[in-house]
Order: C-alpha cells, then sequence, then structure tokens
C-alpha cells in the first residue's frame, strides 16, 4: 500500500540517498569488474492503442502487481509503497510518475539496485503507441564469473518472459485480443508462465 506516515517517508528518503551513495560509488579498479556489475535489459512493444488508454491499463496492472488493494489512483510522483503478498518487506519507490510518458519504479534488495522504467511515445490523437521498457540492475559486486554468467542469462530469460505475459495481458485488457478465444489465450499464457517456471528452477 501506500506510505502516507510523513515520519516513514522521510526515514525512507535518507535510507535511499544513502543507497544510492552506496551503490553509485565504484568498487573496482578494473572497468571491467565494474561494468560487471551493471545488467541492462531493453524491450519496445507497439500497440494500436491511444496512447492515454494505454497507459493507464498498464500502470492499473501495475499498481495491483504491487498490492493487490492499490489502484491507479493511488500512483504519484516520488511516493513509497509497501509491496503486497509474499513481497510484504519490500519497499519500492516511484521515482517517477509522468502522466502519459514515463514511469520509474525502483527498489533495493542486500545485493542490488533494481530500476523498471515505461516509457510511452504516441502522438495526440492517434491510436499508436510505443512502449519503451528498461530494467537496469546495479550490484554491489562484479558478477565475472561462470556461475554468476548463468545466473545473469537466466535472469534475462526470466525477466523476458515476465515481460511477454505482461504485454500479453495487456493487449487482452485493451481488446486487442477479441478475435481469438478464451481457450487461446490461455494456452499461449500457460506455456509463456512454463517456460518461465523452468527458467526459475534452473537458477536456482
Amino acid at each position: 500500500m501506500k506510505i502516507t506516515d510523513p515520519t516513514q517517508i522521510a526515514n525512507l528518503q535518507q535510507e535511499y540517498q544513502e543507497k544510492y551513495q552506496q551503490f553509485n560509488a565504484p568498487k573496482y579498479n578494473s572497468k571491467l569488474s565494474e561494468s560487471s556489475r551493471i545488467l541492462k535489459i531493453i524491450r519496445v512493444k507497439k500497440f494500436k492503442t491511444p496512447l492515454e488508454q494505454t497507459f493507464e491499463t498498464l500502470l492499473t496492472m501495475l499498481a495491483t502487481d504491487m498490492h493487490a488493494n492499490l489502484k491507479y489512483q493511488d500512483l504519484s510522483d516520488d511516493s513509497f509503497y509497501r509491496a503486497g503478498g509474499k513481497d510484504q518487506k519490500r519497499i519500492m519507490h516511484l521515482g517517477h510518475f509522468r502522466e502519459n510518458n514515463e514511469v520509474m519504479l525502483e527498489w533495493f534488495t542486500s545485493e542490488a539496485w533494481i530500476t523498471k522504467t515505461f516509457k510511452f511515445q504516441g502522438k495526440s490523437k492517434s491510436r499508436k503507441t510505443k512502449l519503451v521498457y528498461f530494467v537496469i540492475i546495479k550490484s554491489l559486486k562484479a558478477k565475472a564469473g561462470y556461475l554468476e554468467q548463468i545466473m545473469r542469462n537466466n535472469y534475462i530469460k526470466a525477466e523476458n518472459i515476465r515481460f511477454d505475459i505482461q504485454m500479453w495481458e495487456l493487449m487482452r485488457k485493451l481488446g486487442l485480443l477479441d478475435c481469438i478465444t478464451e481457450e487461446k489465450y490461455h494456452y499461449q499464457l500457460s506455456k509463456m508462465q512454463l517456460r518461465l517456471s523452468k527458467v526459475r528452477t534452473f537458477s536456482k
């Protein structure tokens, strides 16, 4: 849920500033080692729907993903949220919420700083929207070992499948899959979910 207590917000802002400094500080003299701390994923998707509709539909989905009781209207720039479900201890920061333009969500784990950004592009009165999705993960340690490379590659695979699942669900909510049957929709969805479960199992 959205965190509204002023004292807690001030503490979180201070904590995030300290984390920014910790993760941005160089850890190695080697440029190769430093670069291996950063993982980037970029995906692009185009929709034949208006910008405003695409933005609000996806952000409504993202809000529900964060917490079942969270609504689109609860989202605002530079706000903090507590995740629901099994991730209740996770505090996430909505660093940017620029309506019909850009959204950036970030959080920290004990080893990584994770940011996920959605950028929307579309012209006024146009029924076409371009979505650009960025994931940037900055770790405290270099990820250059053989096992670490396997885990890194599996994370990329899993994140790409998660994006595909999310976009498949978004297309349905936008009415872009009305031409296919309910059975075919769920069949394709289950195939992607199965692929994701296999990547996760292999990554452990």
